[in-house]
C-alpha cells in the first residue's frame, strides 16, 4: 500500500534508470583492453615469431614510408604536444595620473546671467 501513495517519477526514461547510455559509454572495461591486447600479441607472433621481429619490419620499411617512420617514432618517443601560436596586443592605453601634483577644482557656483524680462512680475 505504500508504494501505491509515493507519486511517480515521469521522465520518460525507462524504469527511471538513468541515461539511455549507461553501461556503453566512456572507457571500455580494462578487461576489454587486457583481451584485445592479448589478441593483438598472439597475432603478432603468429606473422612475425615475436614483437621483437615485427618492430624490425616497421623499421625496415620506415626508410622508405613516411607512415611507417611515424608509427615507429610514436610509439618510441611518444606523440607530439600540439602547438598553438599565440599572439599578444602589448600596446595598453592606461592614463597616466599623477597624485603628486597639486590641481585645484573650483566647485564654487558661477553666477547664472538673468534676463530682466523673464524675471518681471506678472501684470494684475
Amino acid at each position: 500500500m505504500e508504494e501505491e501513495n509515493k507519486p511517480k517519477k515521469v521522465d520518460g526514461r525507462k524504469n527511471n534508470g538513468g541515461h539511455s547510455t549507461k553501461g556503453r559509454a566512456g572507457r571500455p572495461p580494462k578487461i576489454t583492453e587486457k583481451k584485445l591486447r592479448n589478441f593483438a600479441v598472439s597475432a603478432i607472433k603468429k606473422a612475425y615469431g615475436s614483437e621483437e621481429k615485427m618492430w624490425l619490419e616497421v623499421a625496415k620499411q620506415a626508410k622508405e614510408s613516411f607512415p611507417h617512420m611515424k608509427m615507429l617514432l610514436e610509439f618510441t618517443y611518444g606523440k607530439p604536444k600540439e602547438q598553438k601560436e599565440v599572439s599578444v596586443k602589448t600596446d595598453i592605453n592606461i592614463p597616466i595620473v599623477n597624485f603628486l601634483e597639486e590641481r585645484t577644482i573650483d566647485i564654487t557656483p558661477e553666477e547664472e546671467d538673468t534676463d530682466e524680462s523673464s524675471t518681471t512680475e506678472p501684470q494684475v
